[in-house]
């Protein structure tokens, strides 16, 4: 334990460490304020109000309509829609009257926007798709999702497999409905730029371990470390466990704080509520704080193994400057090969979409094994955590036989 102990001591005694750790703080603010203003209220003066006390008026007025979207509160919705849109404010050329009208409909927009969805064009969003529906049609929204998909996958835009639009069918018609409905702007603006900050925050991480192994070669001590009692197994294992507690313990705090910051301020409330609120052609049926675990666990996973690579980089070529480089390539420099390679089945895999498991919620990424098909983020998630578990010992290994200098 005092070995381990020490080894960590060592991470942060480097003045370069320190400084990348107060780095990681002002951008957590900066992430926090930037992702707070995501939120925006008008109030009944035509004011935009933005951050905390805009979510604050938002959620109180969303809340209004809480409880399960029947088809009688889906029409009542397009009934007040369309009382709103018949008003003096709405019908003036005054664009400060036209922003008291959008005020009135803020208590209905996320409602408004399902209705939109489901009478919009498969690839064609229509803000004013609400505007052009009777009360009856609003109704039906739930059933126009699921044949909106059936007239999309028959349309040969996109190509599917029998198996895989089985399988999407059969996602679609499994979703609960009618939704439960509340205030969950909170977790939509938190969710849209948690991979930014876990990108950073990887990025970051990376850059602490960079130099565990690689440092007592830079330093000349690797005679020393290696010539003692407990230099090629004891003290091998401490250096991998202070890179192991270093990225979890990083990764867990900071993303915690960012999502206690974002939803302190803006409000926790729709947890429960399901995902397809915010991204309605989602195949995955699950709630908005099973989208945050999953995007949470893709995180953390895509983490590690960047920072093992490094890991493992430092030790091989006892370079740190090379072992910072490492996370760089693997979650940044992967994207931009993705666009120039023309194979999106493989670039699914990537170990950059680790962290980009808020767009594989939004997309139709699947993959088949074994005769069946499945959603990709619940297969690279245990896949890149398995390769975790079999680059430890590899690390273990390299550095244990390190040559001394």
């Amino acid at each position: 334990m005092k070995v381990l102990q020490f080894e960590i001591k060592k991470i942060f005694s480097k003045f370069k460490n320190r400084m990348a750790v107060l780095i990681l703080l002002v951008i957590l603010v900066a992430v926090s304020m930037l992702t707070m203003n995501r939120v925006e209220y008008i109030d009944s003066d035509g004011n935009h109000v933005s951050g905390m006390p805009g979510a604050k008026s938002l959620r109180a007025e969303k809340n209004k309509w809480k409880g399960n979207l029947t088809e009688d509160v889906l029409k009542e919705v397009a009934r007040e829609n369309a009382s709103i849109n018949n008003s003096t404010e709405a019908l003036s050329d005054d664009n400060e009257q036209q922003d008291k009208a959008y005020a009135r409909k803020q208590g209905i927009s996320s409602i408004a926007e399902l209705i939109n969805n489901a009478f919009s064009e498969w690839r064609d969003y229509n803000y004013y798709a609400i505007d052009n529906v009777s009360i009856e049609e609003a109704g039906s929204v739930y059933e126009r999702r699921v044949s909106n998909l059936k007239k999309y996958l028959d349309s040969g835009e996109e190509i599917f497999t029998d198996l895989e639009k089985e399988f999407l069918i059969q996602r679609y018609e499994e979703l609960k409905t009618p939704f439960y409905y509340e205030y969950t702007d909170g977790w939509s603006a938190l969710l849209q730029n948690v991979s930014t900050f876990i990108l950073i925050l990887a990025l970051i991480i990376g850059f602490l371990v960079s130099g565990i192994f690689s440092d007592e070669f830079q330093t000349n001590a690797d005679a020393i470390f290696f010539s003692s009692k407990l230099g090629r197994n004891r003290a091998v294992l401490a250096k991998m466990g202070a890179g192991f507690a270093v990225t979890t313990v990083f990764y867990v705090v900071f993303l915690l704080l960012y999502t206690a910051i974002v939803l302190a301020a803006l409000g926790a409330d729709g947890a429960n509520c399901p995902i397809q609120m915010d991204m309605w052609r989602s195949a995955y049926n699950i709630t908005f704080m099973e989208a945050y675990l999953l995007i949470a666990a893709g995180g953390y996973v895509g983490t590690m193994f960047a920072s093992t690579l490094s890991m493992l980089a430092s030790a091989a070529m006892r370079s740190t400057a090379t072992a910072i480089i490492v996370p760089f390539i693997v979650l940044c420099a992967f994207p931009f090969l993705s666009r120039v390679i023309t194979l999106p089945g493989i670039c699914s895999f990537f170990p950059d979409q680790l962290l980009e498991i808020y767009i594989t919620i939004k997309e139709f990424n699947l993959v088949q094994l074994g005769g069946r098909i499945m959603n990709v983020a619940t297969l690279i998630i245990p896949a890149y955590a398995l390769a975790c578990l079999l680059l430890w010992p590899l690390l273990y290994r390299i550095y244990r036989k390190a040559e001394v200098s």
